[in-house]
C-alpha cells in the first residue's frame, strides 16, 4: 500500500473508532502527546491532558468524518489529512442537531512506526 493511502486508511481507522468508542478515546488513542488542536470559539489547546479536557467523560455527541486527500512529506514522516465532518449534538431531551464543517490534520510517524496526529483543526461550513 502507498504511504498516502495508508495516512488516510489511518485517519479512516481514527473516525471509526470514534464512532464506536466515542471521540475521546479515538482522539487518545491517535494524537501524539505534543498535540495541538485549534478550534473556533475556544483557547488552542496543546497536550494530551488539554486535549481530552474538550471531550466530557461521557460523550452524547456524535462526531463522524471521512478524509478524501492524503499528502506526505518527502521524507515520509510527515503528512497531512483533508476531509470532511459531521458533529451531532444530543440534548437533555434527545433532539439532535448537525454541524458540517471541514478539517485538516497533520500526522507525523512516530519512533514505532505508527501515525499519530499532531495538529488537528476545523472549520464550520454552512451545508453538508
Amino acid at each position: 500500500m502507498e504511504t498516502k493511502d495508508i495516512l488516510l486508511h489511518t485517519d479512516r481507522e481514527f473516525a471509526k473508532l470514534a464512532l464506536e468508542n466515542g471521540a475521546r478515546a479515538a482522539f487518545d488513542y491517535y494524537m501524539a502527546d505534543d498535540a495541538r488542536i485549534y478550534a473556533a470559539g475556544i483557547e488552542p489547546r496543546v497536550g494530551r491532558d488539554s486535549i481530552l479536557s474538550l471531550f466530557p467523560k461521557i460523550d452524547n455527541d456524535i462526531l463522524n468524518w471521512e478524509p478524501y486527500f492524503a499528502d506526505i512529506a518527502a521524507s515520509g514522516d510527515l503528512g497531512y489529512t483533508l476531509g470532511k465532518y459531521k458533529s451531532t449534538h444530543i440534548d437533555d431531551s434527545g433532539k439532535a442537531s448537525a454541524t458540517y464543517g471541514n478539517y485538516v490534520t497533520i500526522w507525523k510517524k512516530q519512533p514505532d512506526g505508527q501515525w499519530k496526529f499532531v495538529f488537528d483543526t476545523g472549520h464550520k461550513s454552512s451545508s453538508e
